[in-house]
């Protein structure tokens, strides 16, 4: 029995020695068209560093499915997110990983993280509610299978629309980017597109968007997607990271402003703000009952 109790003790004390010892931490985030972001994790990184005493690693995922794969196998610590990457998360591996932080937009913010879907005016699609239940199968484009405001929101506004089955009721073709989506519309390669509401801002501005195209639906409440930890992190290392989190706009502002840059829908930000899983409750109740959906975003 001794021996038992002594080699209990023996593990516990190695195993909090590994804790103690622990002398990197990776942040982890996913690569869009051929922005790496890593410009923008990197300062964050050193910042953490030189305040927890833990070299800190910024890393960027070529995909969000890989960097899903990064968490899920230990390869990650924190890691900022997409909002349909981290649904996908924890629908797939529950309690792997948990939100800490998101970003804080402010009430006097006038730019809502928002999704479209735009037709070409010239094919005479005014409304979603026109599409349901022709026969005429219209070519869709979509930004990337992991997108949020250019996959998932569009899916989930056809799916209200009584449209649940993309594949089966359009042409579809992912674009790469919301600016090639938007592109592709305007150009005719495409009747209907589904994309960030920003880009449309952009293009209305030096495309003449409004000449030749029109938004038909779009969503505009959807919420940021979160700073995640590995559900393995020691605590005492995650109380720190949160305070310096929630701090980094007032410690060191031109850090914080350069990794909002990284994000069109966080450029606008004020700060982070904690976050929990279940602020992402209202958006799974989009989805309803339709588990197609669920798997053609996974």
């Amino acid at each position: 029995m001794r021996k038992i109790t002594a080699f209990i003790m023996l593990w516990l004390l190695m195993a909090a020695a590994c804790i103690a010892q622990k002398k990197e931490l990776v942040f982890a985030t996913y690569t869009y068209a051929d922005n790496t972001r890593l410009q923008h994790l990197q300062p964050v990184a050193e910042y953490l560093s030189q305040k927890t005493g833990i070299r800190v690693r910024a890393v960027s995922y070529p995909t969000v499915q890989a960097l899903i794969a990064g968490i899920k196998n230990d390869s990650v610590d924190i890691a900022m997110m997409n909002t349909s990457g981290y649904m996908v998360l924890q629908r797939n591996h529950p309690g792997k990983a948990v939100p800490f932080v998101n970003l804080y937009m402010g009430n006097d913010s006038s730019t809502n993280y928002a999704g479209c879907i735009i037709a070409l005016r010239q094919k005479g699609i005014h409304s979603l509610e026109e599409l349901t239940g022709t026969s005429k199968k219209y070519a869709l484009a979509l930004v990337t299978a992991s997108s949020t405001s250019g996959n998932l929101v569009p899916r989930l506004l056809l799916n209200a629309a009584n449209i649940p089955d993309a594949e089966a009721g359009f042409t579809l073709s992912y674009s790469g980017t919301h600016k090639k989506v938007v592109e592709d519309v305007l150009n005719g390669r495409a009747d209907i597109g589904g994309c960030g509401c920003a880009e449309v801002d952009s293009a209305r501005s030096n495309q003449r968007f409004d000449e030749k195209a029109m938004v038909i639906a779009s969503f505009n409440d959807i919420p940021l997607g979160p700073v995640i930890y590995n559900n393995n992190l020691d605590k005492k290392i995650l109380k720190k990271l949160n305070g310096l989190f929630q701090n980094i706009h007032l410690e060191q502002p031109a850090v914080f402003r350069n990794f909002c840059n990284g994000w069109t829908e966080f450029r606008q930000a004020k700060s982070f703000k904690p976050v929990k899983d279940n602020d992402y409750n209202k958006f799974r109740q989009m989805f309803g009952n339709n588990e197609g959906l669920w798997r053609l975003i996974m």
